[in-house]
């Protein structure tokens, strides 16, 4: 397994999406083992050795598609949620048949948000007969190292670049005091439809004309939490893809990098593109990932304690509009759900997953409802999906 891979094998991504007119459990494994077998390094049916540092081949497809009913009474975060607790699904993949959904969960050491997604729509489209190429190549060899001298390489100035774009830490308030914690996992799911999405990114290209749909909806999401009145921290973690800086080609694995930022409710739209372009063009995202893969070499240990009087601290991972996923044949006149959720950072670590699906907007908030409250969370949410045009509207000094 490789380095960079290693220390995720415990953090699991959770999938959800659908309704459609579901195949049956037989007809997605067999599906799935026709894929595999055609493109051996999809790794579908790999597993774990008893190390968690290698990869063994032949896992049975009974343990890699199961069916699971569905309450009447639940939603699809509650669902989501179940799926991520629920320790018999056999790592690091498991596709879940539901009556109408289609339920993925993946260990992070598989892949990221395009391998998710990549999973997520060509099993299932296997299963409904349409068996499309493997977008993703074999990583190879030292690829971090390849995008390194192919970036730095090239451009040593962008050393400095990197260095100089580093985000100091604020003076937030930090307590000594910590008590025991234990993982709360609560997703809140929220879907914004397809023509008020058209009319949100209208109003932001009118107030805000070089806003990225990213920054729109950060805004949307940072002054949603502001206007319910949660606290939370300026430091931000921005999930970036570097496989840009290798070309535009799609390799398996795990090439996300967190990149801290400074971000706030008070920034317009246009200021958190620029900031997010300063960012990318920099190459800080590759310096981030390639200190992270050389410092940590095994998994995570999750946190047992937390300190008091902490604020809560995002993550925001944009999925775009991934067209596997969005172009999956849902039942016509329903709306279309693709709910993810994946471990938040820590006690106060609050995700949000975000992008399209099928020209609506979603939105997943991923966090510990043991110190954060859900009530806030899913007020500022549903604030989105009812008044979205004045939260965009609203005027704030940048800071």
């Amino acid at each position: 397994m490789a380095r960079r891979d290693r220390p995720w094998v415990d953090v699991y991504v959770t999938i959800l999406c659908g309704p459609f007119v579901m195949p049956t459990t037989d007809e997605i494994r067999q599906a799935v083992g026709l894929v595999a077998e055609r493109y051996p390094h999809s790794r579908l049916t790999w597993g774990f050795d008893d190390t968690k540092q290698r990869w063994r081949t032949g896992r049975a497809m009974e343990s890699v598609v199961v069916e699971r009913e569905w309450d009447t009474q639940s939603t699809p975060a509650d669902v989501i949620d179940a799926m991520a607790r629920d320790e018999s699904l056999d790592p690091p993949l498991i596709l879940v048949r539901y009556p109408e959904y289609f339920g993925v969960k993946m260990s992070h050491s598989l892949g990221d948000g395009p391998l998710f997604t990549t999973v997520t729509g060509i099993a299932l489209l296997a299963a409904m007969g349409t068996v499309i190429p493997w977008p993703a190549e074999p990583a190879g060899r030292s690829p971090l190292l390849r995008a390194a001298c192919r970036t730095f390489g090239r451009n040593p100035s962008l050393i400095k670049a990197a260095v100089r774009d580093r985000e100091q830490p604020s003076q937030e308030y930090s307590s000594t005091n910590t008590r025991p914690w234990k993982p709360s996992r609560r997703t809140v799911y929220t879907a914004v439809p397809a023509e008020q999405t058209a009319d949100i990114y209208v109003r932001g290209k009118a107030i805000h004309p070089r806003a990225s749909r990213f920054a729109v909806q950060a805004s949307l999401l940072l002054r949603a939490l502001q206007r319910v009145g949660m606290e939370v921290s300026n430091e931000i973690r921005l999930m970036v893809d570097t496989r840009h800086y290798l070309g535009s080609r799609l390799i398996d694995g795990n090439f996300f990098a967190g990149v801290p930022m400074h971000m706030s409710w008070q920034m317009t739209p246009e200021q958190i593109s620029a900031r997010v372009r300063t960012m990318k063009s920099s190459g800080r995202p590759l310096a981030n990932q390639l200190l992270t893969s050389m410092s940590l070499g095994s998994a995570l240990s999750p946190p047992t304690s937390m300190e008091e009087g902490g604020v809560p601290r995002l993550t925001f991972s944009f999925l775009g509009a991934p067209q596997l996923v969005g172009g999956l044949p849902y039942v016509p006149g329903r709306p279309p759900t693709y709910a993810a959720s994946v471990e938040p950072d820590g006690p106060y670590g609050m995700t949000f997953i975000h992008g399209e699906c099928a020209g609506w907007m979603i939105l997943n908030a991923i966090f510990h409802d043991n110190v954060i409250d859900a009530a806030l969370v899913q007020q500022a949410m549903d604030l989105i999906g009812s008044d979205p045009l004045s939260l965009l509207s609203d005027e704030a000094e940048a800071v």
